[in-house]
């Protein structure tokens, strides 16, 4: 009865509408707004910082009905609203890898099962992954990583597996491609990192991540092994080992405030929650006790 009369309203004396006034205590009835859309829970993906506020999500591995489902969507997210929005599509696929220079966004490789591996290179032009041909290019490979130098424009491609979970043939081959020309490069360091298969699939190994106040790209292989690379003099350096209980699986980040490279977690058998810091001048590694951990 109540939407009735607001919605008929109620004559006024001179015959037209008045407004219509609800009795005292009558619920307003309220608009409840449409879910946001939301990602899939998903693993093998990757998370990329895009700009000052937002994240970039794409592709990876989920399970419908307790069925293997790969994923080739793109999201993202925006730390100013706390919101995601679907931007994209790209082939489905997992333990691929993205990097960006800021003004250019890249995507090489990735796997989606044990039969198909992707050797492509897409750039994201507004929504679409448009893929970039080049005959002198990396095989394909998942597990690769990627990183952008931003002191010498070039973004850099190191390793990666060409048979995940079969043979499981690494490369520790170096790419680098102009951001300038987009020509791939592959050079030929006097020494270079190798990969190693410790009863787990080499892909889950590599972290890269430029470190800027050294200029240098950072390389880690699980717990195990640094390596840093210089792309002016095409130089592997090795540098103090970790030394975490991780063997794989390790996320790393650069934090330019405090200028130290941030590892946390991994997995030899479980998990593992520790969070580290790298001094890169003194070639020393720091535990960080935290008050708390993701787990």
């Amino acid at each position: 009865m109540i939407l009735a009369l607001a919605a008929a309203g109620c004559a006024s004396p001179d015959g037209g509408q008045a407004d219509t006034v609800l009795p005292t205590g009558t619920p307003i009835p309220e608009t409840v707004p449409a879910p946001l859309p939301v990602p899939q829970p998903r693993r093998s993906h990757t998370l990329t910082a895009v700009g000052p506020h937002e994240l970039l999500m794409t592709g990876g591995l989920t399970y419908v009905a307790n069925s293997a489902a790969w994923l080739g969507d793109t999201w993202t997210f925006s730390t100013l609203h706390g919101t995601w929005d679907q931007s994209g599509n790209v082939s489905v696929r997992g333990q691929h890898t993205v990097a960006t220079s800021g003004d250019t966004t890249l995507l090489f490789g990735g796997y989606a099962g044990t039969d198909f591996v992707y050797g492509d290179l897409r750039e994201l032009v507004f929504d679409d992954w448009i893929d970039i041909v080049d005959a002198a290019r990396p095989s394909a490979r998942t597990g690769a990583v990627m990183a952008y130098d931003a002191e010498s424009e070039l973004f850099v491609l190191f390793g990666g597996d060409v048979s995940p979970f079969d043979a499981r043939l690494p490369t520790n081959e170096t790419w680098v491609l102009s951001s300038a020309t987009g020509r791939w490069e592959l050079r030929s360091p006097d020494i270079s990192p190798q990969p190693k298969s410790e009863g787990h699939p080499t892909l889950f190994e590599l972290a890269l991540v430029y470190h800027e106040a050294a200029d240098r790209l950072l390389l880690l292989i699980g717990g195990d092994e640094l390596w840093a690379y210089d792309t002016d003099t095409d130089t592997w350096e090795e540098r103090t080992a970790p030394g975490l209980d991780a063997d794989y699986m390790v996320a790393a980040a650069y934090h330019a405030g405090i200028d130290r490279l941030i590892t946390y977690g991994g997995a030899p058998t479980g998990r593992t929650a520790e969070t580290w810091s790298y001094d890169y001048a003194a070639d020393a590694w720091q535990l960080i006790e935290t008050r708390n951990s993701p787990g």
